[in-house]
């Protein structure tokens, strides 16, 4: 996940990026904004434990929250706030979004919990996502951070009823962290230099298919992988649509009319080049059913020498990086620049508003105004670093000159074996200042070279056709995997505009003229 309300999930990363992206690409601020007379009131209601299901991959991370639930909740005591207690738990990716559902079928919900566009429009109308915007005014940490256009795209019928992320200020804290990850040391290996444009991008493909790049005496390498995306909106191999201007879910203008791209010309000149790499071996053929995890064991591996990433992987001590430099002492992976196409354009989607990291409150939660007061504490100047870092001087140093944050342990894996950071975060704050020089530079990057969406909001119609995306999908998937001629693109778009883009486009248009 940052295009209609529908879609905004669409955007990697992966992070899911997360995040967190990419596969599990995840976001580690730093010492943050003022304390405030409101954080330090003491809460006199009765003792609640909330419940908080987080959309996060974390095996390491205790059941009984373990060290880090009980620093937590010592220093919550010591800031006033008594009478407040939390489980949390996590899944991740479509297994996250199963157990979701289930539990608001089973009107089960969790107290704080994440959701995507989809399921925030549909449990606000079903009643079972309260209202944030008065709670949101009254918790002075996170206010200051937020983006308000991020609040108004939360905003549904007039109301927020998601939590976004907030942001520092710094140029490498964007939103936007997906880009196409390189082994570095196989370019160096075979005297390549990275690639900028399409033809290069090619080259390099193949001599990553063809010449051993990893010296085993073996043709077992690829190209170009990414894994199957999580939501039917995602498209892989974004950037090579945005080396043509385009997102096959965003929305485009064309004389004077927005257009959804994958109805637009260029997306069939796109699916006829990524038809031609899958045919001559270039492009892993397990992309379309492969899981993170599983393209995470192939980078690993030496499998793969482009693939679908986050500039997190470039730091040394995100867990892919370090368990390839575990395999492979000198495996070094670096974020490209998107390659440019024919006309110089180029681009990954931008990230979706919120970064994809949207949280909501059950209706059913009871007092509501104590567990944002957890929130909001996380945010502020004593609860950030805790939460975020662990315990200052053991598991961090901040170097308040140079405005950084030194880890000491030799992962963030050991922060969440011990119940710290990223399972915790009730609230993220983007804050890369704890990441190496080199991987800040990366973040410029993919911050600098997006494309564009133009409506970012959901309409009715979204809502009565929800099955466009997985047509999408299913062209896309079988047209690049050569089941399909390219020509079936032509049926796709009749298809397209007879299943519901027709209305969808049309409402989208009577919006967007309305704002402009």
């Amino acid at each position: 996940m940052k295009y209609t309300w529908k879609s905004s999930l669409a955007v990697v990363i992966t992070a899911s990026l997360a995040a967190c992206s990419s596969g599990n690409s995840t976001e580690q601020p730093a010492v943050q904004p003022t304390n405030t007379k409101d954080s330090k009131e003491t809460v006199t209601a009765q003792k609640q434990t909330y419940k908080i299901f987080r959309n996060f991959g974390s095996p390491e991370y205790p059941a009984d929250g373990g060290r880090g639930k009980k620093e937590v909740l010592a220093a919550l005591d010591k800031a006033g706030l008594k009478n407040i207690d939390f489980n949390v738990s996590l899944a991740s990716g479509t297994e996250y979004y199963t157990k979701l559902n289930l539990f608001a079928s089973s009107g089960e919900l969790p107290d704080f919990f994440n959701v995507d566009i989809p399921s925030l429009t549909r449990f606000a109308d079903e009643g079972l996502i309260m209202p944030l915007d008065d709670l949101i005014k009254n918790s002075p940490n996170m206010s200051k951070l937020i983006k308000k256009s991020d609040l108004e795209a939360l905003t549904y019928k007039g109301k927020v009823y998601g939590l976004p992320v907030g942001y520092r200020p710094e140029a490498f804290n964007g939103p936007d962290v997906s880009g196409f990850t390189v082994r570095q040391d196989w370019l160096d290996q075979l005297g390549l230099k990275q690639p900028k444009t399409l033809d290069e991008f090619y080259k390099v493909m193949q001599a990553f298919t063809n010449n051993d790049p990893d010296k085993n005496g073996k043709k077992d390498t690829y190209g170009l992988s990414a894994a199957k995306p999580g939501n039917p909106q995602l498209t892989p191999f974004a950037a090579i649509f945005g080396a043509y201007g385009i997102n096959p879910s965003f929305w485009h203008e064309r004389d004077g009319k927005l257009i959804q791209g994958m109805v637009l010309p260029e997306t069939k000149e796109v699916l006829t080049l990524l038809q031609k790499w899958f045919k001559e071996g270039l492009i892993d053929p397990e992309f379309v059913i492969m899981e993170q995890k599983q393209l995470d064991e192939k980078v690993i591996g030496s499998k793969v020498g482009i693939f679908e990433g986050s500039a997190f992987n470039v730091d040394p001590k995100q867990p892919i990086n370090l368990a390839l430099k575990k395999a492979i002492p000198n495996g070094n992976l670096q974020i490209l620049m998107p390659p440019s196409g024919p006309g110089g354009k180029l681009g990954w989607p931008e990230n979706a508003p919120a970064y994809n990291d949207i949280r909501a409150i059950s209706a059913k939660t009871k007092n509501p105004e104590q567990l944002m007061k957890l929130i909001d504490w996380s945010a502020s100047e004593e609860g950030f670093p805790l939460v975020t870092y662990g315990v200052n001087n053991e598991h961090y140093n901040y170097d308040k000159a140079k405005n950084r944050i030194d880890m000491k342990v030799p992962s963030y894996s050991e922060l969440y074996t011990q119940g710290f950071s990223n399972p915790i975060r009730f609230i993220q704050v983007v804050d890369r200042r704890w990441m190496t020089e080199e991987a800040t530079s990366a973040m410029e990057v993919t911050n600098k070279y997006t494309v564009k969406n133009q409506f970012w909001k959901t309409t009715q119609a979204m809502l009565d056709y929800p099955d466009l995306p997985k047509l999408w999908s299913e062209y896309y998937s079988k047209i690049v995997t050569g089941t399909w001629s390219v020509d079936k693109w032509d049926e796709f778009v009749t298809k397209y505009y007879s299943q519901g883009g027709k209305a969808i486009e049309q409402q989208v248009n009577e919006e967007w003229k309305k704002k402009k």
